[in-house]
């Protein structure tokens, strides 16, 4: 065998799930002469039991099969560097269709040839974000989302177009070493990637190994704006440019003035009053296509 391989599986990722003998039989299809070994996630301290088999079976290549969730979960399980090949089986997987790989299809496929990109990482409040945080409209949208036990990409439009309308501005003290200035927005976004799950460009600048995050509002002043950028959350076209405003940062803290609801990653933090922001570059690997 050339490499060793774990497989890490969420079972319970997406609406439409895959089942694990399926999965491990196209992964063997495209990714040749290794040894493949397999963990499942039950959501009982999946992290200490990942490290666990990582240390148990020495992987050259880590592969994920789930959604933006259980990609997190594994890259803040890692103690050393890896290369991580994602094979999305969530209801977003915005990370994933960051590095081109929007389908299960397309994971499996650059398994062929293991193209590798260094990806950094966000540090918030001492916690990883990998993709996308924000206070606001996505944070809401999530919150509803949880609530009405929908799953899947068309629970998220039917509860985007709704969203959209009912989010108002709240105010926001941006602070960096240079400067301090205040924002009021219906969204205030902490970018990692350039785009949202659903595929629309929200970060048409961002790259994952700049060294860089974007801060982005949202600031929507009429109706067609609104209707606009709610399509875009579904047709992946890139929001109304007069509506939004971006800073390229490495390090900044904000002040949550209107205690607004906050997500990392897909993840409810609750309102934080204040948030510290740091780039971590080139923190980790991936698998691109």
């Amino acid at each position: 065998m050339d490499q060793k391989a774990l497989l890490i599986f969420n079972p319970k990722s997406g609406s439409d799930p895959i089942s694990l003998e399926e999965l491990t039989e196209r992964i063997a299809m495209h990714l040749n002469q290794a040894e493949l070994s397999v963990f499942q996630t039950t959501g009982e301290n999946d992290a200490d039991k990942i490290r666990q088999e990582i240390n148990k079976h020495n992987p050259s290549l880590l592969l994920v099969a789930g959604g933006d969730g259980t990609v997190k979960l594994v890259a803040e399980s890692l103690q050393t560097q890896l290369p991580i090949a994602i094979l999305p089986l969530g209801s977003a997987n915005g990370l994933a269709k960051c590095l081109g790989i929007d389908l299960l299809e397309d994971g499996l496929e650059a398994l062929r040839q293991l193209k590798v990109k260094n990806v950094d990482g966000i540090d918030i409040n001492g916690e990883l974000c990998l993709h996308l945080a924000d206070f606001g409209f996505n944070a809401n949208l999530i919150e509803k989302f949880e609530e009405q036990g929908t799953r899947g990409m068309m629970g998220y439009i039917k509860s985007s177009f709704s969203q959209i309308f009912e989010t108002e501005p709240y105010r926001y003290l941006i602070k960096t070493k240079d400067e301090n200035w205040e924002v009021s927005t219906r969204m205030l976004l902490i970018a990692n990637g350039d785009r949202f799950g659903t595929g629309a460009i929200v970060n048409p600048g961002g790259s994952l190994d700049d060294g860089k995050f974007e801060l982005i509002t949202l600031d929507v002043e009429r109706l067609e704006h609104l209707f606009e950028v709610g399509k875009s959350l579904v047709s992946g076209e890139t929001p109304i440019g007069e509506s939004m405003k971006i800073w390229k940062l490495d390090s900044c803290k904000i002040e949550n003035l209107d205690q607004v609801n906050f997500q990392i990653d897909g993840e409810l933090k609750g309102q934080p009053e204040e948030i510290t922001v740091h780039i971590q570059a080139a923190r980790f690997q991936f698998v691109v296509k």
